[in-house]
């Protein structure tokens, strides 16, 4: 699970970075791409923005499986210790 979310960084910082590219950066882009001269640079814009929302995406569904993880163990242990845990103290609640 750990990779997943360095994985949705580093796509959230890959569509930043295209992004700011897009927006700052036409000289660089041209010198790297010089097929692209005389068109527009918005396909990069528009790539960084998707690039960026995927990361954010599966990053946001990523996140809220572990909070719900992190939560149901949290119950469990507070239960747990609520109630004293293990087997004898259910054992002796059946009877």
């Amino acid at each position: 699970m750990r990779k997943l979310v360095i994985v949705t960084y580093v796509l959230r910082g890959l569509g930043f970075v295209l992004v700011l590219l897009s927006l700052f950066g036409h000289s660089l882009i041209l010198n790297v791409f010089p097929g692209l001269e005389g068109t527009s640079i918005n396909p990069i814009f528009y790539s960084g923005i998707a690039v960026y929302l995927v990361g954010a995406v599966i990053y946001f569904f990523v996140n809220k499986k572990e909070k719900a993880e992190r939560r149901r163990r949290e119950i469990e242990d507070a239960e747990e210790r609520a109630f004293g845990g293990g087997k004898a103290t259910e054992d002796a609640r059946e009877d």
